[in-house]
């Protein structure tokens, strides 16, 4: 039962990356938060720590990726703008690499 949170997450994951990469950010944002619970509740039940690592960083890897895209999507720039793309670009450039989560009680 477990695969199938994984699998939803991934088709969720895939088609955020579409379109992405097309620029439309508003529906690449949905699709992202879309796919967190599915990795969420997959983790949950999954086992073998080597995969539950590389899930989890799969995880933080989208979740920063949709908070990067909310900056644009509430600057406006949801559609396939020069501006959105400017301001992505400066975000993914720009990422912290601790986000505060080491020593969170």
């Amino acid at each position: 039962m477990h695969n199938n949170f994984k699998e939803l997450a991934v088709a969720y994951v895939k088609q955020a990356v579409e379109e992405d990469s097309t620029r439309n950010y508003a529906k690449a944002f949905s699709l992202y938060i879309n796919a967190l619970p599915y990795f969420n509740t997959h983790l949950k039940y999954e086992k073998n720590s080597i995969i539950k690592e590389t899930i989890t960083q799969k995880f933080v890897e989208y979740l920063s990726r949709a908070e990067e895209i909310h900056i644009v999507v509430d600057d406006g720039g949801g559609g396939t703008t020069s501006n959105g793309d400017a301001i992505v670009a400066s975000c993914t450039k720009s990422k912290p690499k601790n986000r505060g989560r080491e020593g969170d009680d």
